[in-house]
């Protein structure tokens, strides 16, 4: 008898094992499916909540520009939906001809709403490539003006990124490894966003050279602030005091009467 019910055990335990991962394998695909339905319903009442957004935005905008009246700044970003630009990761130089260096520049500018979503904001733009010296000093190397129209067409939307994408030939080759790309964004309403990036760009060979035969320069020296074109100022050669000395302006300077400079003792300042 007992051998009968040992026997019938050994029997029974696989098909009670084989059933018990069944279930387990059963229980694991449910668990995986309402997971995947759970990501995609959050993602839907996202794109949900993204779409009522914009589409609040468009009906003050419409409301805005039917009235014909003149919003403040401070509402305008919550009229008219737009709230920031930022520069995607695509923002970087190019190499097109398979050939050394990087003959291109591809920019990505993303309009963002208050709720950080990218919007297709309209407006013009201004790109302006700064060259980065190691010394730190930045000079201009480049600028780009681009119209409402040409803006509007460039906008893309894909897996990576999404916003108005440009690829613009350098005007100018750089000569540094580092560049600053600074866009301006200036909405119909007339107001201003501006977002900076730095970036890395591999060199065209005979840059330096290129540049130094004559290549046009497009955008002129961004002038210093405080400096003025005045006449210099003539330091009396006689003793100095604290009541006799006056600033001379002579716009004949400087001059060589004697057709040549001596050098007389150091005088004490008092």
């Amino acid at each position: 008898m007992r051998a009968g019910c040992r026997a019938l055990f050994l029997f029974l335990l696989p098909m009670l094992l084989i059933s018990s991962i069944g279930c387990r394998n059963r229980t694991d695909l449910v668990e995986t499916e309402l997971r995947t339905r759970e990501t995609m319903y959050r993602e839907a009442m996202a794109d949900q909540r993204h779409s009522e957004s914009r589409i609040l935005s468009l009906q003050r905008e419409i409301e805005a520009l039917r009235q014909g009246v003149k919003i403040p700044a401070e509402q305008a970003a919550q009229t008219f939906g737009l709230k920031r630009i930022t520069l995607g990761r695509s923002t970087a130089a190019l190499d097109h001809d398979n050939k050394p260096g990087d003959e291109l520049l591809q920019v990505v500018i993303e309009p963002r709403d208050e709720s950080d979503h990218t919007i297709k904001a309209p407006g013009t733009l201004q790109i302006i490539v700064l060259e980065i010296h190691p010394q730190g000093s930045k000079l201009p190397l480049c600028q780009w003006d681009i119209d409402a129209e040409k803006l509007r067409q460039s906008w893309k939307q894909g897996l990576l990124s999404t916003g108005y994408t440009l690829t613009l030939p350098w005007k100018v080759l750089p000569t540094t490894e580092m560049v600053r790309v600074v866009v301006r964004f200036v909405t119909p309403d007339q107001r201003l966003f501006e977002a900076d990036k730095d970036i890395k760009v591999r060199l065209v060979p005979g840059a330096a050279q290129k540049r130094l035969q004559g290549m046009p320069t497009n955008i002129a020296p961004c002038p210093l602030p405080g400096f003025e074109t005045a006449p210099p100022i003539l330091m009396p050669m006689n003793r100095v005091t604290p009541s006799s000395w006056t600033p001379v302006s002579d716009p004949s300077w400087p001059r060589n009467p004697g057709g040549g400079i001596s050098v007389g003792r150091p005088l004490p300042i008092p």
